[in-house]
C-alpha cells in the first residue's frame, strides 16, 4: 500500500518535472523568436538562455526529489547504485547549470525573493 502510494507520487513528481521542463523549453523558443523579429537577438539571447537555464535547475530538482522517493522503495543494492548514479548526474547537471548562470553575472536568488 506504501509502495503504491510512493509510486504514484513519484510518477506525479516526474509528470510535473516533464512539464516543467516542456514549458521551459516553449518559453526560452517565444523569447527568442519575440527577440528575433524585434532585432534585439543578441542581447534577449542571453536573456533567454539564463532564464531557461534557471527553470531547468528547478526541474532537475523534481527529478533529484522523485529519485529520492524511488530509493525508499528499491528493495536491491543494484538498483539503488543505479539511482544514487542517477541522482549524481542530475546534481553535477545542476550545479553546472547554477555555475553558469552565476558566471554570466545572475546572482543566485534566495527564500526572501
Amino acid at each position: 500500500m506504501i509502495e503504491e502510494l510512493i509510486s504514484i507520487t513519484v510518477q506525479f513528481i516526474e509528470a510535473i518535472a516533464a512539464v516543467m521542463i516542456a514549458a521551459s523549453v516553449v518559453a526560452a523558443a517565444v523569447e527568442i523568436i519575440s527577440a528575433a523579429v524585434r532585432h534585439g537577438l543578441r542581447d534577449r539571447t542571453t536573456e533567454a538562455r539564463l532564464r531557461l537555464a534557471e527553470r531547468l535547475v528547478l526541474s532537475l530538482e523534481f527529478l533529484i526529489a522523485a529519485d529520492i522517493l524511488k530509493t525508499v522503495v528499491t528493495p536491491t543494492l543494484e538498483e539503488m547504485a543505479v539511482l544514487g548514479s542517477v541522482i549524481v548526474i542530475r546534481t553535477v547537471l545542476s550545479l553546472s547549470i547554477a555555475y553558469e548562470l552565476r558566471r554570466d553575472g545572475h546572482p543566485r536568488r534566495t527564500a526572501d525573493e
